[in-house]
Protein backbone atom coordinates (compact mmCIF):
# COMPACT_ATOMS: atom_id res chain seq x y z
CA UNK A 1 0.00 0.00 0.00
CA UNK A 2 1.47 3.36 -0.96
CA UNK A 3 2.48 5.92 1.64
CA UNK A 4 0.20 8.92 1.25
CA UNK A 5 0.52 12.19 3.13
CA UNK A 6 -1.03 15.60 2.66
CA UNK A 7 0.83 18.75 1.65
CA UNK A 8 -0.04 20.16 5.07
CA UNK A 9 1.62 17.17 6.75
CA UNK A 10 4.71 17.72 4.62
CA UNK A 11 4.89 21.37 5.69
CA UNK A 12 4.25 20.62 9.37
CA UNK A 13 6.38 17.54 9.75
CA UNK A 14 8.96 17.31 6.99
CA UNK A 15 11.40 15.36 9.18
CA UNK A 16 8.87 12.55 9.60
CA UNK A 17 8.46 12.37 5.82
CA UNK A 18 12.25 12.28 5.41
CA UNK A 19 12.46 9.46 7.95
CA UNK A 20 9.64 7.54 6.28
CA UNK A 21 11.31 7.79 2.86
CA UNK A 22 14.66 6.79 4.29
CA UNK A 23 13.37 3.83 6.30
CA UNK A 24 11.00 2.32 3.73
CA UNK A 25 12.88 3.22 0.51
CA UNK A 26 9.39 3.64 -0.94
CA UNK A 27 7.91 6.79 -2.47
CA UNK A 28 5.60 8.98 -0.42
CA UNK A 29 2.73 10.49 -2.38
CA UNK A 30 1.85 14.03 -1.33
CA UNK A 31 -1.70 15.15 -1.94
CA UNK A 32 -3.05 18.65 -2.35
CA UNK A 33 -6.79 19.23 -2.25
CA UNK A 34 -7.32 15.47 -2.12
CA UNK A 35 -5.37 14.74 -5.31
CA UNK A 36 -1.89 13.33 -5.78
CA UNK A 37 0.42 16.24 -6.43
CA UNK A 38 4.02 15.21 -5.68
CA UNK A 39 6.08 12.14 -5.00
CA UNK A 40 8.92 12.31 -2.48
CA UNK A 41 11.48 9.54 -2.45
CA UNK A 42 14.81 8.62 -0.89
CA UNK A 43 17.54 9.77 -3.30
CA UNK A 44 19.46 6.46 -3.28
CA UNK A 45 16.27 4.46 -3.87
CA UNK A 46 15.38 6.81 -6.73
CA UNK A 47 18.84 6.46 -8.29
CA UNK A 48 18.66 2.67 -7.98
CA UNK A 49 15.20 2.56 -9.58
CA UNK A 50 16.27 4.90 -12.37
CA UNK A 51 19.42 2.84 -13.01
CA UNK A 52 17.34 -0.35 -13.22
CA UNK A 53 15.00 1.35 -15.67
CA UNK A 54 17.98 2.43 -17.81
CA UNK A 55 19.46 -1.09 -17.82
CA UNK A 56 16.12 -2.64 -18.77
CA UNK A 57 15.73 -0.14 -21.61
CA UNK A 58 19.25 -0.90 -22.88
CA UNK A 59 18.46 -4.63 -22.83
CA UNK A 60 15.19 -4.07 -24.66
CA UNK A 61 17.01 -2.02 -27.31
CA UNK A 62 19.56 -4.83 -27.84
CA UNK A 63 16.72 -7.33 -28.28
CA UNK A 64 14.95 -4.94 -30.66
CA UNK A 65 18.12 -4.47 -32.73
CA UNK A 66 18.64 -8.26 -32.95
CA UNK A 67 15.03 -8.72 -34.09
CA UNK A 68 15.42 -6.01 -36.72
CA UNK A 69 18.64 -7.64 -38.04
CA UNK A 70 16.82 -10.98 -38.18
CA UNK A 71 13.95 -9.42 -40.10
CA UNK A 72 16.39 -7.90 -42.56
CA UNK A 73 18.05 -11.32 -43.04
CA UNK A 74 14.65 -12.91 -43.73
CA UNK A 75 13.72 -10.20 -46.22
CA UNK A 76 17.05 -10.42 -48.05
CA UNK A 77 16.93 -14.22 -48.23
CA UNK A 78 20.10 -14.70 -46.17
CA UNK A 79 18.53 -17.32 -43.94
CA UNK A 80 18.62 -21.04 -44.56
CA UNK A 81 15.43 -23.01 -44.06
CA UNK A 82 15.57 -25.36 -41.10
CA UNK A 83 14.34 -28.27 -43.24
CA UNK A 84 17.31 -27.72 -45.59
CA UNK A 85 19.73 -27.87 -42.65
CA UNK A 86 18.20 -31.16 -41.47
CA UNK A 87 18.48 -32.66 -44.94
CA UNK A 88 22.20 -31.79 -45.05
CA UNK A 89 22.84 -33.67 -41.81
Amino acid sequence: MPNIRTASELQRNMNAIYDLCESTKEPVYITRNGRESLVVMDAKAFDDAFDLRRRVLEHEMRVHDALMRSQEEVESGELVDFADIRREN
